[in-house]
């Protein structure tokens, strides 16, 4: 809680305040006043209202004006200020110094505003008739930077800030007014005209960077920027401005005018404004809406008053509202209050609201982040002044504020409360002068005022207290029934301590520090020194008999003060907190506690950085005297700051702290205070329990096991049976202790040790030391300490003590889920851990068991968003059992609603309304409903209530046919049955009723029409066959099931319509059936139509005896498809042979049985392979016996028919695959028949397939055949003699029997071959050589065999004919002619005639003789490879 102090500084005599002004860092506060004489001046005051300096508009020329607007500058002691007559003076702070006007521009024009850019390098003035100037600051001086040329309309009375650093634009002309109109298209009707653009500028670039915006009496707010330019932004109904607010969140302009019009423009994107909202504040009768203003009240909220008794709040980012409605202690005066000022702490996020009968009424927000009720703020001081308060304002700081009565101004300083506890003994400061004592152990309470000492500490030992500032202590003594006042000391000091009947004082003079002891009357007993070096003493605080220091240089010291005076002794050494340099200079302490033993000194501290003033730290350092050792505990992780450290009365390991938040979070108990107790020990500082102030608790007191002390403002009632008292002091049983009676230190002791243990989370330690107490409540405690360390056993162990049988079997239960932080959370749950077991079953991600939990507690919103986030397969069951639950509490609209989104509401909306007695209801919402469910439910309640229209409208809106025609039915209305079934088309169900209402009819026709349209096929055959309707019977029977289908075939075939059973045995499925009956009835041609459509899954039967029956019909082939598709295979073949039909492939494969790994099965396999290839061979149908003869493994047999078929590519490609040494052979022996040496291709496949098989004679003989070839047909002996070379080659390599004897005659012929090639290549370098080689081969014998004689001698003839030798060869020609050698196929005819007249011989063309000795040599080749093949072949069987 805080209290005020209130410091009047009077203005002069018969002047009146018109404004006040705090500077943003320093404690000083301009205070403008004034006379009805005109005579006004600025006053400056220090925080407690000493004039510290002013300004005096006489004193610097003979004017009689006053001020009204002041600014000071954002950072330095400099105050500048606008005066009614257009003047402006400065003040740099300086006593002697007097002001300084400066040159104006708006001279005998009132200055209403003056306004700082957020740098403070910049100032604008504006004035009463829109006339501005920007000013430039530098070094306490104002320098004209820019000034409008052109006013704006009206006076200028408002002024804000854009609150982020402008960027300066470039700027060709420094000199002029640029004005610039800012593009806004939802505010038709402005005077765009009026401001032209300058060159060089755009609008979106001024919107996005002018700094300052302006508006007054004509209601329009313009934009500044830092270089002068101006430009318009929007207008408010052309009505004088009140309030003008910029909001930064959303780059936005805040203006109201004098009805409370309010218009909220935003820039979008593109830098253009554009408006975000736009209404007026409706206000009550008798408000002031001239005197309305807005402020900013927090984040996003802008409060308005005008002279009411509330205060309007506008959640600007939600655009709604809503009403704070303060009240004041005196409650008839609270009714008539109204409030006229308002001010914002938001460093505390505290409302102060000065009212009409004087109060100051403060206000702290408690809500979440975003505001949303009244319910956010609560009043937690109010201060009476003795007038009415026109002006409130926040000073720098949290706890300095000023007001403004007529003709005074009024500080106000905030401290914090001030409590001490003292074994049984509390004193708490109620107001700033008065002290509250109370004695818990008798019941008593007193209270006693101080008599002139402004507290600032608070001092309590036994019978004994003592309140102090730095300049005095006042001591009192506590009698029965009364507070004595010792007696007020002025003694300067920084600190006051009591212990017994000894008062210390902690002082400093010359920097020297020391603590001094006194006794209750005053006379110095003793002095505890403290060493320079250490620095000067700042805090001190007494528990038990053991006193800390503190001091400036962060030393802490601590001494022994028990005994007489003079025994004091130092207890440890004295410690410095932190040794590192950096740290030291940038931490130091705020406040010491000694615990009541003195082992341990508990220590907060404040961090500061270059530029920013000390922070509160969010540590509490633990300093162990006996160990000299540092622990720390980090409020950080809690979110919250230590603000108060309290060590318990009698436990000197227990430490409780208070709290106050970091940072905003989304809780609601964010700005309340929290109080954590911590176990200090050697184990480490642990949290034992925390816990929240909640409102009307104001703070903390002191702690001694098993009690918290708090002190609230409302009295509580005190048990005593003797008379009625009250107290200010709760006593907050700890956590631990709750419900356990501690009357019994042996008790106390053990639930101490057991709170410590569990804290530090040594569960066994803990139950050691409660095993012997039989109390639930310390069961309960440690089950709820197992739920945190997750020790279930001994959470087991607990419910057992507990007797909760229920909560154990739970535990069991949950003991089947397989994540462990469920079994602990269930645990949570029996316990009333409910945020706990939220917290472990999120953790382990089991969002069906939080799902369930949340039901179990009602929390069905969070069930149903859980549930579409996470658990979407169970989101229709919670819909259902939350619409139960509302159903149960008799909400049934809303139960409605969540029957819908179940998907069940067709049947469980009429059951719930049904039963609950609501059939109106239940019918507008079947009328109002579509669903088919719904309505079929209230069809079938009318058709039961006899009200059959309304059951037919329902069906029909249903879509229920069925039902539909059974109630036309039940009214004898068949036609109209019928013409609802020929409608419908697809109502099975709906035609058999209809069918069977026309049966019991007799009307045949219309019966079997609707079983049709049923699709009940066998009652219509039953109606059909009754009456003797054959020819339905049979088209019924065709659409029928096959059941129903082989019944009528046997009816038709019993009345001898064979033709009608066939057709339906085969629709039936009884093949075998219809076929006997065609043969029984002849019935060849549909006997043939049936063989037809017989598939591999008919009986094999029915296709042998098809087969038999197309045998006698000569229908061979027919015949074979039977005997194979009933897989009579042996006799399909012979028919083939015996009645010459031909095997084609497609009989061949499906003949061909597969692969199996049964030897029996596939020997059977091979035999009839083997069987269907000869028969296909004895066809001559070669390529399929080559296929068959190779599926059977004989690819040797499948070669040999396949030369048969002489299909070249397909022999080579078969070869290829095969890769087998005889069917290379015989595939090179068949390419050798062919016309192979015009064909390369074939020549090379012979090639290949003789190496590859490594026939090498064979390959030999081709290349001597090769070489023939190059002979006879090419003349070409050098080709040849390669050829004969490779084939020499081959031989070689061949293992044949007369391989030496082939060898020779290759050689010879080699030789000869050899010397007629050289001979030819002499005809020019060696003539007579070639001719003696010529003759010497024509003089071998049988040289035939190598050299033909037709080319020696031609060779011989062309050379003597070059040679002119026309004799030579002229007896040559002859001797060819005598050789029966044929001329023309060896010599150009030309030349024999030209050898021929050159003899002088008349040649006569010679007889065609025979050349067989000539083409002797190629037919014996082809001839022998024929006899090869042959050879080669053999018989195939």
């Amino acid at each position: 809680m805080s209290l005020f102090f209130t410091f009047k500084a009077p203005a002069p005599q018969k002047a009146s305040v018109y404004a006040l002004e705090w500077h943003n860092t320093l404690p000083l506060l301009a205070v403008s006043v004034g006379d009805f004489d005109m005579m006004g001046s600025v006053l400056i005051y220090g925080e407690e209202g000493e004039q510290v300096g002013s300004i005096d508009c006489q004193s610097t020329d003979d004017r009689f004006t006053s001020s009204e607007t002041m600014a000071w500058h954002p950072s330095v002691k400099f105050l500048v200020t606008g005066w009614k007559d257009g003047g402006i003076l400065t003040w740099d702070g300086s006593l002697t110094t007097p002001p300084e006007e400066v040159a104006t521009t708006h001279k005998d024009k009132q200055v209403k505003v003056l306004r700082w850019n957020e740098n403070g390098d910049k100032l604008l003035s504006a004035d009463s008739q829109g006339g501005w100037t920007v000013w430039k600051y530098e070094r306490k001086q104002l320098r004209q930077l820019q000034r409008s040329k052109d006013n704006f309309d009206g006076s200028l009375t408002h002024c804000t800030f854009r609150c982020r650093p402008g960027v300066r634009k470039d700027s060709a002309d420094e000199q002029g007014d640029h004005r610039l109109l800012l593009e806004d298209e939802e505010e038709p009707g402005l005077d765009q005209a009026a401001a032209p653009a300058a060159a060089g500028f755009t609008v979106a670039n001024f919107n996005a960077h002018c700094t300052w915006f302006v508006g007054g009496t004509s209601g329009t707010v313009w934009g500044v920027d830092d270089e002068g330019c101006t430009g318009l932004v929007f207008n408010v109904d052309n009505l004088p401005l009140v309030s003008l607010l910029y909001y930064p969140a959303k780059s936005g302009v805040i203006a109201m005018n004098q009805v409370c019009s309010v218009c909220f423009y935003c820039m979008r994107d593109d830098s253009k404004w554009f408006q975000q909202a736009r209404f007026r504040v409706s206000l009550g009768k008798g408000a002031a809406t001239a005197s309305a203003q807005m402020s900013w009240i927090g984040n996003g909220l802008a409060a308005t008053i005008a002279h009411e008794n509330m205060v309007r709040v506008w959640m600007v980012d939600a655009n709604d509202t809503y009403v704070l409605r303060p009240q004041t202690s005196v409650e008839s005066i609270a009714a008539q209050d109204n409030i006229l000022a308002l001010a914002y702490n938001s460093q505390k996020r505290t409302l102060a609201l000065g009212t009409r009968a004087g109060f100051i009424l403060f206000y702290q927000y408690t809500g979440r982040e975003t505001s949303v009720s009244e319910d956010d703020w609560s009043l937690y001081s109010e201060v009476r002044l003795d007038s009415m308060v026109s002006i409130v304002q926040w000073g720098p700081g949290d706890a300095l504020l000023a007001s403004a009565q007529t003709d005074t101004v009024t500080f106000l300083h905030g401290t914090s409360l001030h409590r001490c506890l003292h074994k049984n003994s509390v004193v708490v400061q109620l107001t700033a002068d008065t002290l509250l004592y109370e004695d818990l152990g008798a019941k008593t309470a007193l209270t006693t005022r101080i008599s002139s000492v402004r507290v600032q500490g608070m001092a309590l030992a036994g019978t004994h207290f003592a309140v102090w500032n730095a300049k005095q202590v006042e001591l009192f003594r506590v009698r029965v029934y009364e507070i004595a006042s010792v007696g007020v000391h002025n003694i300067e000091n920084t600190g006051v301590a009591l212990h017994a009947d000894k008062l210390m004082v902690m002082r400093t003079e010359k920097g020297v520090s020391s603590i001094e002891m006194y006794n209750l009357q005053l006379q110095k007993l003793s002095n505890l020194s403290i060493k320079a070096h250490e620095g000067e003493a700042c805090f001190m605080h007494v528990k038990g008999d053991f006193l800390v220091a503190a001091t400036s240089k962060n030393y802490i010291n601590c001494w022994w003060v028990g005994g007489r005076a003079g025994d004091e002794r130092a207890h440890g050494y004295p410690k410095m907190l932190w040794e590192d340099e950096a740290a030291e200079k940038s931490r130091q302490i705020a406040a010491v506690a000694v615990n009541v033993n003195g082992s341990q000194v508990a220590v907060l501290s404040q961090a500061s950085t270059a530029g920013n003033p000390a922070a509160q730290c969010s540590e509490v350092l633990l300093c162990n005297i006996e160990h000299d050792g540092i622990a720390t505990y980090d409020f950080e992780q809690h979110g919250r700051l230590p603000t108060t450290i309290l060590w318990d009365e009698n436990e000197p390991r227990l430490l409780c702290c208070e709290t106050k938040r970091t940072k905003r979070a989304d809780d609601e108990d964010a700005n309340a205070i929290e109080v954590f107790t911590l176990f200090c020990s050697t184990k480490g500082v642990k949290l034992q329990e925390r816990f929240i102030l909640k409102k009307g608790m104001t703070a903390l007191v002191g702690i001694s096991v098993p009690h918290f002390y708090i002190y609230q403002r409302e009295t509580l009632p005190v048990v005593d049976p003797k008379e009625t008292k009250t107290t200010n002091i709760l006593q907050r049983v700890m956590r631990d202790f709750d419900g356990i009676d501690c009357s019994d230190i042996r008790v106390k002791e053990a639930l101490l040790e057991f709170s410590y243990n569990l804290a530090c989370g040594d569960m066994d330690a803990a139950y050691r030391s409660v095993k012997l107490i039989k109390d639930e409540n310390v069961w309960t405690n440690m089950a709820q300490m197992c739920v945190k360390t997750g020790r279930l056993d001994v959470a087991e162990v607990c419910l057992g003590n507990m007797q909760d049988a229920k909560g154990a079997k739970f535990l069991r239960e949950a003991r089947k889920e397989p994540e462990t932080d469920a079994h602990v959370a269930m645990l949570a749950l029996q316990l009333g851990l409910v945020d706990d077991a939220e917290r472990l079953y999120k953790k382990c991600q089991r969002h069906d068991l939080l799902n369930v939990m949340y039901q179990a507690c009602g929390q069905w919103d969070k069930a149903i968003k859980l549930a579409e986030d996470e658990d979407r397969i169970h989101l229709r069951t919670i819909h259902y059992e939350y619409a139960r639950h509302l159903e149960s509490i008799g909400d049934f609209t809303a139960a409605v609603a969540q029957y819908e989104k179940a998907k069940c509401h067709g049947y469980e909306v009429p059951r719930m309304l049904y039963n609950a007695g609501r059939l109106e209801q239940l019918e507008q919402y079947a009328n109002s409903s579509a669903d088919r469910e719904l309505l079929l439910w209230w069809a079938q309640f009318c058709e039961s209530n006899t009200k059959y229209e309304q059951a037919l409208h329902f069906y029909k809106e249903a879509g229920d046919t069925v039902s539909l025609v059974r109630l036309h039915c039940l009214l004898q209305d068949l036609d109209g049955a019928a013409h609802i079934v020929e409608k419908a088309k697809d109502a099975p169900a709906a035609a058999y009723h209809l069918a069977k209402q026309y049966e019991e009819a007799g009307k045949i026709r219309e019966t079997l029409h609707f079983f049709r349209l049923a699709k009940a096929y066998k009652n219509a055959i039953r109606i059909a066959r009754s009456n003797g309707m054959d020819a339905e019977v049979m088209q019924l029977s065709l659409q029928a099931d096959p059941a129903t289908i082989v019944e009528s075939a046997t009816w038709f075939e019993e009345h001898n319509s064979l033709d009608k059973a066939v057709v339906l045995y085969k629709k039936g499925g009884e093949l075998g059936k219809a076929i006997d009956l065609c043969v029984r009835g002849e019935l060849f041609d549909t006997l043939q139509k049936l063989a037809d459509d017989l598939d591999k899954d008919t009986d094999p039967d029915v296709f042998i005896q098809c087969a038999e029956f197309f045998l006698s019909k000569n229908q061979n082939e027919k015949a074979v498809n039977m005997y194979v598709q009933a897989k009579s295979y042996t006799e399909a073949l012979q028919v083939c042979l015996d009645r010459d039909v031909k095997l084609t492939e497609d009989m061949a494969e499906d003949m061909t049985l597969p692969k199996t790994d049964n030897e029996d099965d596939e020997a059977l396999r091979l035999h009839l392979l083997r069987k269907i290839a000869k028969v296909a061979k004895l066809q001559e149908s070669w390529h399929l016996a080559c296929k068959k003869y190779t599926q059977a493994g004989d690819r040797v047999k499948g070669m040999k028919v396949l030369l048969k078929s002489g299909d070249t590519d397909k022999i080579i490609f078969f070869t290829n695959h095969s890769r087998q040494k005889d069917i290379y052979i015989l595939a090179a022996h068949y390419l050798q028949t062919s016309d192979w040496h015009t064909n390369p291709t074939i020549t090379k496949h012979i090639i290949t397939f003789y190496t590859k098989a490594r026939a090498y004679e064979s390959l030999s003989g081709f290349y001597d055949a090769i070489a023939q070839v190059y002979i006879d047909e090419f003349r070409d002996y050098d080709k040849a003699l390669v050829a004969l070379q490779d084939s020499a080659k081959y031989m070689d390599k061949s293992k044949a029997q007369n391989r030496d004897l082939k060898m020779q005659q290759l050689e010879a012929k080699i030789n000869f071959v050899e010397q007629f090639v050289e001979g030819r290549n002499m005809v020019k370098s060696d003539p007579t050589r070639m001719v003696e080689i010529c003759k010497e081969l024509l003089d071998v014998e049988d040289i035939e065999g190598a050299v033909r004689v037709g080319d020696v001698y031609a060779l011989l003839v062309e050379f003597y004919t070059g040679r002119q030798e026309f004799e030579n060869a002229y007896n040559y020609i002859e001797r060819m002619r005598d050789g029966h050698i044929i001329l023309s196929y060896y010599l150009e005819p030309a030349l024999v005639q030209a050898v021929y007249k050159a003899m002088g011989i008349e040649y006569k063309e010679q007889e065609h003789a025979a050349q067989s000795h000539q083409a002797a040599p190629q037919q014996n080749l082809t001839d022998d490879v024929e006899d090869e093949i042959e050879e080669d072949i053999g018989p195939d069987d």
